[in-house]
């Protein structure tokens, strides 16, 4: 609609009518007393309405009859007649029976069909009923009502009415809702719902679930409302304002800018597009936006010769508004010629064109007529002097003076300044935030002294009045008062105020990165760019939804009482970057005291409650993570503990910031500042950047070991991931590896060890291919890392994406080609010495001496499960045999080469399926045979020791014959030969039914018989044995 999205239109009103039960009818409606049942009332209606259908058809069949012998008679008197005169009959032109002519087609809203007798009787018992107020009882009349016909307009509404007199307003918004969906076309009731909707808005709170969904509820009427009727210039500001809520900026311009195509002269449109303007991400370009539209209001105005616009007049306010946008676009000087010209046309001397020629001096604005008088056309007594500089407000000449200061015009500056005296309060009492202005620009024009007067004067007004707040504006001006005068330490509290007040705030930190960059050492530097790139990213954020909302821009109203006061802010939240460089060192010890003191509190409070937390007490789980995330927070807090790469990217200062290139205005110096910043700090080329610690590296800190800082970090991180916040467990991880502190080889090992637990824990296989890949990187060659890397692939419950993956398939052959070369050039090098090297099962592969590195059975082998998984299975074989080569007795290597031979043969491009499938048997069976084989011989060489620990041992070799078994079972499965599965599937049963002849089952070992029995039971079922399949599940799968 109008190159804007509408959102789908709201539910229809079916759902609402099943939210009322049938005990909520009254059965004094009913002759017998009692409320029939559903079925037997739509059975009642059906019959009815059939009954109904087939009387009408006979009467418009009979109707039919009689038009027709109508025709014939009037056609045999027509032709006798003809006859009779000697005139030769024409026979009229032939109709259809029962064709009436078509009628006009009409507009508009469908007149409303009558309700059927029962319904308004029971509509006037619901009315009675309310009337008296027995709201229980008009309910249920109501609710019946809609049960019979849920598309009874005046009901839904009536419920809504006893709803909001009952206090439920959650049910009365609905109902309203499920009543304008019975008249779509109506625009008026869609309005009417959406306004209901938002009278309870001032109720809610911001950012609350309530609120989003009453803003959802009317955003979804407006668009209703919207689509029948797109010019509608409600409907449209409406939903504008319902988006501005919302915190959406750039859609909610966009939204006010189509309103006002539709009436480009109503000026309550053009102050919602001013007041959102200065929303959206790229200011400078909201601000020419609204300054258009002010520009052709204005100009239309003038050209009526009138200041009443659609909505609203004109006003001072308006022009306030207006030259904001000048300010924003550091337009000074049009600023100046907007605020002559428009400041005379509301004093009534727009006739006076001749002052737009006086552009660099402000005489017709001086108090006297000085020097007005020697300007030709100047009549002195044509108008009044309250119509020249006795009528402009004050703070249109503080800004009159700002502007004239940003020209340089000084003469002039200072004669708008001698006129804004700051010792007559009485005159700034309406207009106090321009005394900022006013400090600002004398600020800027190195006058610390005049300022302070002005802000002095605004304390004063805040305090003694209670109207405004020292805000963190004020703060702002305060701290470059204290600048100015070299006051560094008082400006820098005033700065973090104004930070505390408003963590929004761009200026103050701007002002205290220009403050930190001039030291000399480096920390300061280091301050000055994390806090430019804070403000960088402040910036950045600014109109893309997740800044505040605002309120729609209304009626001006006549303040009442005092002004709601500020929400005070959370004590428990931290501002992101709050320091504190330039106290004296006593405060910063006094500081660093209570930091200690805070750590020791956590401290004990969290060795106090781990036990309780360890026996799952819910309470102490969430104390406990309390105070380890406050301990974690305060470590991660210090800086000599990280590099400093890694310090700014843990406070989420790396990276580009997103939008940067939208804002070119504030952004671009602040980009020059963090560019120029970060070059400083940058290391000469060739110049290796030192380590950021002391001397002498401590061995606690707050009072707390080192070692056991890693076990608060490490879990935490596991209370993190238990806690179903496994990104957050796996920052606390990345925090810990990063520390210079922990850089011993144990240290990062655990580190890493608790990274993939967390990482199995939730399940995250990409987390765990990338931990594996760690451990297979830096402690090469390993062959318990290689087995880590499939065991952590194993245990997680999720597709083998990342394992398959092409990354992961490239890092495992870099590390092949790796030991391949290493081994060639050993067997080069061993050749001119006759020495032989026996092969490698890969259990050689743990030690650190280069001299024993081989090709590892455990790499050759994950690899080729990596390509079997992909069905490359050719490919895969050649990895089988090189690991069978290597060790050619080990069972795995014979069972996934011949399963890959099998697997190959199933395939379409299967060449020779029979030699095929007759090597993969040959592999499978040389398992088999080995398995077996492998089971007896450890069996028989255990035989001694007592009776419990034999029968624990055997219990172990019977789930090794087991698997076997099962494993040649499955792949006769695979072929479709069931009688051959079947018969090693019996011997699964069969293990385990010998070892239950001695006491207890197969603990410690997996029993397969299950499994078995579910395979069997499936045979059974394709073969069409259901007998056999309910007797093996009888017997085995019944769970008890």
């Amino acid at each position: 609609m109008d190159g804007m999205d509408v959102d789908e239109p709201a539910v229809p009103p079916a759902y609402t009518a099943a939210k009322f039960a049938m005990n909520m009818i009254d059965p004094s409606l009913y002759p017998d007393g009692v409320a029939p049942e559903p079925d037997t009332v739509m059975e009642a209606d059906e019959d009815e309405v059939a009954s109904n259908i087939s009387a009408d058809s006979d009467a418009v069949e009979l109707r039919a009859e009689v038009e027709r012998f109508d025709q014939q008679q009037e056609a045999f008197v027509a032709r006798q007649r003809a006859e009779a005169s000697g005139i030769p009959y024409q026979p009229p032109p032939a109709r259809k029976a029962g064709r009436k002519q078509k009628p006009k087609r009409r507009t508009g809203p469908r007149k409303a069909v009558e309700l059927p007798p029962d319904i308004r009787f029971r509509m006037s018992l619901a009315n009675e009923a309310f009337q008296q107020q027995e709201y229980d009882k008009t309910v249920a009349h109501l609710s019946e009502i809609i049960r019979i016909n849920s598309e009874v307009f005046n009901a839904w509404m009536l419920l809504s009415t006893v709803h909001e007199t009952l206090g439920n307003r959650e049910q009365a918004i609905w109902c309203r809702i499920s009543a304008a969906h019975l008249t779509p076309r109506d625009v008026q009731q869609w309005i009417s719902t959406a306004e209901y909707a938002l009278e309870c808005l001032e109720e809610l709170e911001d950012g609350t679930p309530e609120k989003d969904e009453v803003l959802q509820r009317a955003y979804a009427c407006y668009t209703q409302a919207l689509e029948t009727d797109r010019s509608n210039i409600v409907a449209r500001t409406g939903r504008a304002d319902v988006i501005m809520m919302q915190g959406n900026a750039s859609k909610a311009l966009a939204e006010y800018q189509k309103a006002l195509n539709y009436k480009p002269w109503n000026i309550r449109t053009v102050r919602n597009i001013a007041d959102v303007a200065l929303d959206i991400r790229d200011r400078r370009k909201g601000a020419d936006i609204a300054k258009g539209a002010y520009r052709r209001l204005i100009d239309h105005l003038q050209q009526s010769g009138t200041f009443e616009a659609e909505e609203g007049m004109f006003e001072w306010s308006d022009l306030r508004i207006y030259l904001e946008f000048f300010t924003t676009l550091e337009q000074w000087q049009e600023g100046v010629q907007e605020l002559k010209e428009l400041s005379r046309w509301l004093l009534g001397r727009r006739s006076e064109t001749y002052w737009d020629q006086w552009s660099d001096d402000d005489r017709e604005w001086d108090i006297y007529d000085d020097r007005r008088v020697v300007v030709p056309g100047f009549e002195p007594a044509r108008f009044p002097q309250e119509c020249y500089g006795q009528g402009l407000p004050i703070d249109l000449r503080a800004k009159l003076y700002v502007y004239r200061g940003k020209l340089g015009f000084e003469y002039e500056a200072n004669l708008h300044l001698q006129l804004l005296d700051p010792t007559r309060e009485e005159d700034f009492i309406d207009f106090p935030d321009c005394l900022k202005d006013i400090a600002l620009t004398l600020l800027d024009r190195d006058r610390p002294d005049d300022a302070i007067r002005y802000l002095e004067l605004y304390r004063h007004i805040a305090t003694t009045t209670g109207e405004i707040s020292l805000d963190a504006d004020f703060s702002v001006c305060q701290g470059r008062y204290h600048m100015a005068r070299g006051e560094k330490v008082a400006a820098e509290e005033c700065f973090i105020a104004a930070i505390e007040e408003d963590e929004d705030n761009i200026e103050a930190r701007v002002q205290l990165a220009n403050m930190y960059e001039g030291e000399d050492m480096q920390e300061g530097r280091e301050e000055a760019f994390l806090l430019v790139r804070e403000a960088m990213k402040l910036e950045a954020r600014r109109g893309d939804g997740t800044g505040r909302r605002r309120g729609p821009y209304g009626p001006r109203k006549p303040r009442e009482g005092k002004p709601r006061p500020r929400r005070p802010r959370d004590p428990n939240r931290k501002s992101n970057y709050v320091p504190r460089r330039l106290i004296n060192a006593e405060k910063r010890r006094q500081q660093e005291l209570e930091r200690t003191a805070e750590a020791a509190k956590n401290f004990q409070r969290l060795q106090e409650v781990q036990d309780l937390a360890l026996a799952g007490d819910e309470q102490a789980k969430s104390e406990w993570m309390q105070a380890a995330k406050k301990l974690v927070d305060d470590f991660r807090s210090y800086k000599q503990f990280y590099p400093w790469e890694k310090y700014i990217k843990f406070l989420g200062y790396s990276g580009n910031v997103e939008g940067q290139a939208a804002v070119p205005a504030r952004n671009m110096k602040l980009a020059a500042m963090e560019e120029r910043l970060r070059q400083n700090l940058a290391p000469v080329e060739g110049q290796e950047q030192t380590v950021r610690l002391p001397i002498r590296i401590p061995t606690e800190h707050r009072g707390i070991s080192f070692d056991t800082w890693l076990d608060i970090f490490l879990n935490y991180a596991f209370s993190l991931v238990r806690a179903g916040q496994h990104r957050e467990a796996y920052v606390v991880c990345h925090a810990a590896r990063d520390s210079v502190v922990w850089t011993s080889t144990d240290a990062t090992f655990l580190i890493h060890v608790a990274w993939a637990s967390c990482a199995v824990y939730a399940g995250d296989e990409e987390t765990c291919v990338a931990i594996a890949r760690y451990f297979m990187r830096d402690y090469m060659p390993g062959t318990d890392s290689y087995r880590m890397f499939s065991a952590m692939c194993r245990v997680c419950q999720t597709p083998v994406s990342w394992y398959t993956s092409g990354p992961a398939q490239k890092f495992i052959l870099r590390q092949i080609k790796t030991m391949d070369n290493i081994v060639m050039r050993r067997d080069n090098a061993a050749a001119t010495t006759t020495t032989t090297n026996a092969p490698n099962n890969g259990d050689d592969n743990n030690s650190n001496d280069p001299n024993n590195i081989a090709l590892d059975v455990a790499l050759l082998t994950i690899y080729g499960h990596i390509l079997f998984t992909t069905t490359s299975y050719t490919y895969a074989l050649s990895y089988f045999a090189r690991a069978a080569s290597l060790d050619p007795s080990n069972a795995l290597i014979n069972l996934s080469t011949g399963l890959a031979y099998v697997h190959y043969a199933l395939k379409r491009q299967a060449t020779n399926r029979q030699y095929l499938l007759t090597q993969g048997f040959a592999f499978l069976f040389r398992y088999y045979r080995d398995r077996l084989a492998d089971a007896d011989a450890k069996e028989k060489e255990e035989e001694d020791g007592d009776s419990g620990e034999r029968r624990r041992r055997r219990r172990r070799f019977v789930a090794q014959r087991q698997e076997a078994h099962f494993n040649i079972a499955r792949a006769y499965s695979l072929l479709g030969l069931g009688n051959l599965a079947v018969e090693y599937y019996k011997k699964v049963f069969e293990e385990g039914a010998a070892d239950e002849e001695g006491e207890g089952g197969m603990m410690g070992s997996e029993d397969l018989r299950v499994e078995a029995a579910f395979n069997v039971r499936t045979l059974c079922y394709l073969l069409g044995d259901f007998e056999g399949a309910r007797g093996v599940a009888g017997k085995w799968l019944v769970l008890e």
